[in-house]
């Protein structure tokens, strides 16, 4: 009854950050469509053609993080005759930080790499018949690098809204990838090598020296990132999983 009221409120959650993300389009899509028409307060604009001036910009970011996974069950599993009834994926909060290196195209557009150093984990519960529930801890230090375009609005008011989106490669320094696990092992390792699709919103405040932003990004696996072992009771109880991060990011940039 536990795991399927912790399921459910993961679904919600993810319902309710596709529900967010969306309606942060809509704002975008309202918000560039009127700012021409909308007359704005007498605010005078710092600088307001500072990101004209310059093609090429770096900065820094700190992230906090909610590291998710989408698990598949392996076909073997419903046949098992031993004590295993369930596994059960769970959510940690982590967090993160490194620097950017931006480049403008045009007016409105921009592509950012960012190098980040993540520490994160992901937790996997398994249900027994005949003895406590088991928590196996997936630790993660990861360097990961984000490859994004973003599109911003204008910043009339010292403040505007933008959507990201793009890949991003993770190398985990903590992977027990190459490690020998026996059959009996309590212990699921990772890939070493994630890559992700990701997309986000946030927005953009102009101020005396640089642009501080706040952006929410949703990062999904494309790899299977499991390390299988077939005679396993752990691992081989699954046949996949695809690691998921949801970021919330303040950034500085000059």
């Amino acid at each position: 009854m536990v795991c399927a009221l912790f399921t459910n409120v993961i679904s919600n959650f993810e319902s309710f950050l596709r529900r967010i993300i969306l309606i942060s389009l809509l704002f975008f899509t309202s918000f560039s469509a009127w700012a021409d028409v909308i007359p704005y307060a007498p605010l005078v604009p710092r600088d307001p053609n500072r990101i004209y001036r310059k093609r090429f910009f770096w900065g820094i970011a700190f992230s906090g993080t909610q590291a998710m996974m989408k698990m598949d069950l392996d076909p073997s599993f419903w046949g098992r005759n031993d004590s295993l009834l369930n596994i059960t994926p769970q959510s940690q909060l982590g967090g993160g930080f490194g620097g950017s290196v931006a480049m403008r195209i045009g007016k409105r557009w921009e592509t950012k790499m960012l190098t980040m150093l993540q520490l994160h984990g992901r937790n996997l519960e398994f249900d027994w018949a005949n003895r406590p529930n088991e928590l196996l801890r997936i630790e993660t230090i990861s360097l990961d690098i984000p490859l994004t375009m973003k599109y911003r609005s204008d910043m009339p008011n010292n403040s505007g809204f933008f959507v990201v989106g793009g890949l991003r490669w993770s190398h985990d320094f903590q992977s027990n990838e190459k490690l020998v696990i026996g059959a009996s092992k309590p212990l699921v390792a990772l890939k070493e090598n994630t890559y992700y699709y990701e997309f986000g919103a946030g927005f953009e405040f102009r101020m005396e020296y640089v642009d501080l932003s706040i952006e929410l990004k949703m990062s999904n696996g494309i790899n299977n990132g499991l390390v299988r072992v077939p005679e396993s009771y752990y691992s081989g109880s699954m046949s996949a999983i695809y690691p998921r991060l949801f970021s919330i990011t303040l950034m500085a940039q000059n």
